[in-house]
């Protein structure tokens, strides 16, 4: 049963990476990237708009492209980095701001994410200052090579444009 619901719930986070992308609704963006040769501890900076950071367990993740906020009825969808190795998330315009997912991609070797459709299955919460954001939680995945499956803190900090 843990299997079906890990599966699920880095199914949810994927798919919550898929539709940041989809929206219809107006978007803005501001570029979020790192040098080539950038250290993976150096977090990803989006110029005059304000820094955009990373963090998985405490490590700062390199995430190379721009940051995307797309009002969709009550939510914004939020995309920091291209296609390859970016994060997505999904929070409400509520004060504060609710965290429906956030898709972290893989993380070695395992793809972690949060979705609050999947209860019990880690956490996430939101704060807003201005059109800066902070989203803190604890991801899950499932760890394929030994069937476990494995949590990690996260912190996203970033400016919608």
């Amino acid at each position: 049963m843990t299997r079906v619901v890990m599966i699920g719930v880095a199914s949810a986070a994927v798919a919550a990476c898929a539709v940041t992308g989809c929206s219809n609704g107006s978007s803005t963006g501001t570029s979020a990237t790192t040098a080539n040769n950038a250290s993976p501890s150096e977090p990803t900076s989006a110029g005059a708009s304000g820094a955009t950071t990373v963090l998985v367990d405490g490590q700062a993740q390199k995430v190379s492209g721009p940051v995307t906020c797309t009002a969709a009825e009550s939510d914004i969808n939020v995309t920091i980095g291209d296609a390859a190795t970016g994060v997505g998330a999904v929070i409400s315009n509520d004060s504060p701001p609710a965290v429906h997912s956030v898709g972290l991609g893989n993380v070695n070797g395992v793809t972690l994410g949060y979705a609050d459709a999947a209860a019990g299955h880690g956490n996430a919460s939101a704060t807003k200052t201005g059109n800066s954001y902070k989203i803190t939680g604890t991801a899950v995945g499932l760890d394929a090579s030994n069937q476990q499956q494995v949590t990690k803190p996260f912190e996203l900090d970033f400016t919608c444009p």
